[in-house]
């Protein structure tokens, strides 16, 4: 079961730059080297926003409500997918709404 998790509430609602974010938060994003997905083959490519969470993380709630668990699943990859490999703000309202339509919501 998929249960919201807030990393840094702090975060500003439009999102933060990552490279900034991390120097603000950390000090650099060394951390950031040994994430467990690189195992599983996230790339994190293409992290440029660290986000804020709230409204994606609504939306992955969402999705569960209307289509289960699979939906669920699906939606919270695509979030991951979104800020990780394809750029994307997920404290975009406009990215946000963009998946939840993809997703069928």
């Amino acid at each position: 079961r998929w249960r919201p998790f807030f990393i840094d509430p702090g975060t500003q609602p439009d999102g933060e730059e990552y490279n900034a974010y991390n120097r603000r938060r950390w000090g650099s994003d060394g951390w950031t080297y040994s994430l467990p997905g690189k195992r599983e083959g996230t790339k994190f490519r293409n992290w440029k926003v660290w986000p804020n969470t709230l409204l994606a993380s609504r939306l992955i709630h969402r999705a569960g409500v209307e289509g289960g668990w699979q939906l669920q699943h699906k939606a919270k990859g695509r979030v991951f997918e979104l800020i990780y490999e394809e750029g994307k703000n997920a404290s975009d309202l406009a990215v946000l709404a963009a998946l939840a339509n993809e997703l069928g919501l």
